[in-house]
């Protein structure tokens, strides 16, 4: 199994992040709240769990076992897109609903929040084409799933750090401020979030 204690933590402290942001944001009551709710899941919750089974996949000297946490590192990066592309979607609609009902043009990629959230989907598509692509054609026959490539790994910490400056961004705006209690609630999410990022990123990359 996954190193539990090392994933277990900053998971939970994710997955209480991620309940508060869907409560606080009335899930499933409005399409907007798909947003928060489901990369709020995605990037604090699960994340973590995804990093820690490539990092233990290293340790590994069985190759079936080695092979095992490497295909659960993907299906769980599977699930992080999904809940990215669903929630990046709910925002793209809620925004175009909007204007659409005061007879305004919809604009998209204004703030700060929305460059970074951008920005981060990129990298992730694009560590996510890396791992594809060495794993389906960098082997005669079948699927390789034993490989290293520094540049998807980089990749994959860029979005990480990425996603978590995005959810900041938004936590110390506006939103934050009205549904977190203030700059006491705001700086209480702001530290768990550094918190759990340090947690994952720090064994990760000098593992």
């Amino acid at each position: 199994p996954v190193s539990a204690m090392s994933a277990a933590v900053p998971t939970a402290g994710g997955a209480i992040l991620a309940a508060i942001f869907a409560y606080k944001s009335k899930f499933p009551a409005t399409l907007f709240s798909y947003h928060p709710t489901l990369l709020g899941i995605g990037w604090l919750a699960l994340a973590p769990y995804a990093i820690q089974y490539v990092r233990d996949s290293k340790k590994a000297t069985d190759k079936k076992v080695k092979e095992e946490k490497v295909q659960s590192h993907a299906q769980i990066n599977a699930a992080i897109q999904l809940c990215t592309y669903g929630g990046l979607f709910a925002i793209y609609r809620n925004k175009e609903l909007m204007a659409a009902a005061k007879g305004q043009v919809a604009k998209h990629l204004v703030s700060w929040h929305g460059k970074l959230g951008a920005v981060s989907s990129a990298l992730l598509i694009l560590s996510a084409a890396i791992a594809g692509y060495k794993t389906m054609f960098t082997q005669k026959y079948g699927l390789n799933f034993i490989w290293r490539d520094k540049i998807h790994r980089y990749l994959g910490a860029a979005s990480y750090i990425t996603a978590g400056a995005a959810i900041i961004n938004i936590v110390n705006g506006g939103w934050g401020k009205f549904n977190l209690g203030g700059p006491v609630g705001q700086r209480a999410v702001t530290a768990v979030i550094l918190v759990i990022q340090n947690m994952v990123l720090l064994p990760f990359i000098t593992g």
